[in-house]
């Protein structure tokens, strides 16, 4: 598989955070290890590959250290984001099919939610899955056309352990991006294009306070998008001018600018941090130096 060669990528905040200014040596070094796809999506690590969507092509593919990319899942529905249950089975959430489809043993593919008190799902885009079995996903109009919209809102909802579906927030414009915090106790949820993230207590009965986590100033042509938490509880965000890498608390840490559309990110933490980024066409990854 054609790589580029590794480039730094020198963080000049105090051209976009007032007071913030950051040395060259702490640049990440950024690579390109897969190209020529159409929109790339859903970055997860497992079993040592990232696997990673295509939704145009409608292909979940892997890729592998040594190289390689391979076709996983040949129609995938036009998944966008990934996930795994607590089975270690890959989760798609399904613009095509307008659902959270689960991948069997067989290849074949379980429908775990389509349609709310009647009506179909819009394009479910991004999922999270807690420790307890349940499925966290956002669900906006961005694949279908306004007479296809039988919801007529866009929903954040969650897929109990035994398989129940539930609203938790219509109030969302766009909602996108989704994870959890690493002790469980928090959901985030970006709004695309009010640049917007907003966090929510969890408890058994569903989410409650919501409050505002983060906001970008100003309107850009890319909206917010996928999120990954570190066991830190860091936060690196898919964004507009690239990934912004959020603490706990709430307060931006630094912007890695990157080309393109930045769709999404995956956190792995094995020896050091590294983010694998889909960015339009190409999945790059970010060997970060703290």
């Amino acid at each position: 598989m054609l790589k580029r060669p590794i480039y730094s990528s020198l963080l000049v905040f105090s051209l976009l955070i007032p007071g913030v200014s950051v040395a060259a040596d702490d640049a990440h070094e950024i690579e390109t290890i897969s190209t020529g796809h159409r929109f790339t999506e859903g970055p997860l690590w497992y079993n040592n590959q990232l696997w990673f969507s295509d939704i145009p092509n409608t292909t979940v593919y892997t890729w592998s250290p040594d190289g390689t990319t391979e076709v996983a899942v040949r129609p995938s529905g036009q998944a966008n984001g990934l996930a795994l249950d607590n089975d270690q089975r890959l989760l798609m959430a399904q613009h095509s099919t307008r659902r959270i489809a689960r991948l069997n043993d067989d290849g074949s593919q379980t429908a775990l939610a389509s349609s709310y008190q009647g009506n179909r799902l819009n394009s479910p885009n991004d999922l999270t899955v807690a420790a307890d079995g349940s499925i966290y996903f956002t669900d906006p109009p961005f694949a279908i056309g306004e007479e296809d919209n039988e919801l007529g809102f866009a929903g954040v909802f969650k897929i109990s352990a035994t398989g129940e579906l539930s609203l938790l927030d219509d109030a969302l414009e766009l909602p996108n991006g989704i994870a959890l915090s690493p002790d469980q106790t928090t959901l985030y949820v970006n709004d695309a294009y009010q640049w917007i993230i907003y966090a929510y207590d969890l408890g058994p009965n569903g989410v409650s306070n919501k409050r505002t986590f983060a906001r970008l100033e100003g309107t850009y042509d890319q909206g917010m998008d996928g999120i990954s938490v570190a066991s830190d509880g860091t936060l690196y965000v898919a964004g507009p001018e690239g990934i912004y890498t959020y603490a706990a608390d709430g307060e931006l840490l630094e912007i890695i600018e990157l080309p393109d559309f930045t769709s999404n990110v995956a956190v792995v933490e094995t020896d050091s941090r590294v983010l694998y980024v889909t960015n339009q066409t190409e999945v790059l990854r970010i060997k970060l130096n703290k």
